[in-house]
């Protein structure tokens, strides 16, 4: 019995130290693409979660918290970095994904340098 719960213990252990790699290895890459896809209503009326490709499982456009901005999630829903965004470029953001219609849009994220360039041909993705 006590060989079976030491077993489960480092299991954990692994896993649990495994996560915490994955999330410093996506923290570290200050510069990045998405390429958004669309937008997802979420239970709050001004975030959105980005229909998205990119580094980060989960991205949300949060036009309505103090911060506004992009804010790249783990799949756990922490948020593992954010870009800010004043209100009005946060809605003009949200504007110009929603006119989309179908159509790819790329947006060029450099954390460090607080740079955020976005082509709407959709040609600069990775």
């Amino acid at each position: 019995m006590k060989t079976s719960n030491l077993s489960f213990i480092l299991v954990l252990l692994f896993v649990s130290f495994s996560l915490e790699i994955n999330a410093n290895g996506i923290k570290d890459n200050q510069e990045f693409t998405l390429k958004v896809i669309g937008l997802e209503q979420t239970d709050y009326e001004y975030i959105f979660r980005l229909k998205q490709e990119s580094i980060f499982p989960k991205v949300n456009l949060d036009c309505q918290s103090f911060f506004n901005g992009l804010h790249f999630l783990s799949k756990e829903e922490k948020i593992i970095d954010r870009f800010d965004l004043d209100s009005h470029e946060c809605e003009q953001l949200f504007l110009m994904i929603q006119k989309m219609e179908g159509k790819s849009l790329c947006l060029n994220v450099q954390l460090v340098k607080g740079d955020l360039s976005i082509d709407q041909s959709g040609s600069s993705c990775l």
